[in-house]
């Protein structure tokens, strides 16, 4: 079974979530943290032996998932906004969003399956400069970088907006691999982009928006941990499905509660 965790405006997880079903290839199931209590609740137990035992009860269709059924999990989560509390005492509000912006990262570390991205201090971006790292590797490769590339989203948004589709170039990395959208040219440093990439990307699933310059080079505009999954499409489900497979028949690839039986497709 592959998780799919993510919030309730991610149309990207949304997206991956509806193919998914409708391919039926592997089952699949959506976890979104604003739907807690209303969609689903969760146990989670921490027991004597230092494991963890997870269940997700769904309300409708009443459904039980166990936390070993669990294959492979796409995380996208950042800060959670309780909306349910969103009304609620200003004192209460804030005891709610400290407990499910907690809570969840304990959730994820208690998966035994491959995570695409793992919480780091309590949260998706939660280590430390996570822009500056990449803008300072891109640099070491020779690589040009933006000067809002450590800036706020909204400044770096407003200049994607203002430059055109055709100067716009993608990179994901996910899996140790990396995929390109269909139909886009290599840059001329497309080799030193990947290779700075490669280098660095660890076990980490990243988008890579990089916009082309007049000498036909690309500089790094942006870095992200939710990548725009429907533009890389078929490319990265497949990328997804042997990422999934990997963890069904590999052994040693880091989940200790593995199934014997694979999906075959």
């Amino acid at each position: 079974m592959l998780l799919i965790i993510a919030h309730h405006h991610d149309a990207e997880a949304l997206w991956l979530y509806r193919t998914l079903k409708e391919d039926g290839v592997y089952p699949v199931l959506l976890l979104m943290p604003e739907a807690l209590g209303i969609d689903y609740s969760i146990s989670l137990h921490l027991n004597n032996n230092s494991s963890n035992q997870l269940a997700i009860f769904f309300y409708t269709p009443e459904v039980r998932v166990e936390g070993d059924q669990v294959k492979y999990a796409i995380n996208r989560l950042s800060y959670i906004d309780p909306l349910v509390w969103r009304r609620a005492d200003l004192i209460e509000k804030a005891y709610a969003t400290n407990e499910i912006n907690a809570f969840f990262p304990a959730l994820i570390h208690s998966l035994s399956c491959p995570v695409s991205n793992r919480i780091y201090n309590g949260a998706l971006y939660g280590e430390g400069g996570f822009a500056s790292k990449w803008a300072e590797n891109f640099h070491r490769h020779g690589v040009s970088v933006d000067s809002l590339a450590t800036d706020i989203p909204e400044k770096i948004f407003e200049k994607l907006k203002g430059t055109p589709t055709e100067h716009v170039y993608r990179l994901m990395y996910f899996g140790g691999e990396i995929i390109s959208p269909p139909m886009q040219e290599p840059l001329k440093n497309h080799s030193d982009l990947t290779e700075c990439i490669l280098i660095n990307g660890g076990t980490e699933t990243l988008e890579f928006i990089l916009l082309k310059r007049k000498d036909g080079n690309a500089e790094l505009l942006h870095v992200s941990k939710t990548p725009a999954l429907s533009v890389y499409g078929e490319l990265f489900k497949k990328a997804l499905f042997q990422q999934l497979n990997k963890s069904l028949y590999d052994y040693t690839y880091g989940n200790t509660k593995r199934d014997t039986l694979a999906v075959t497709r």
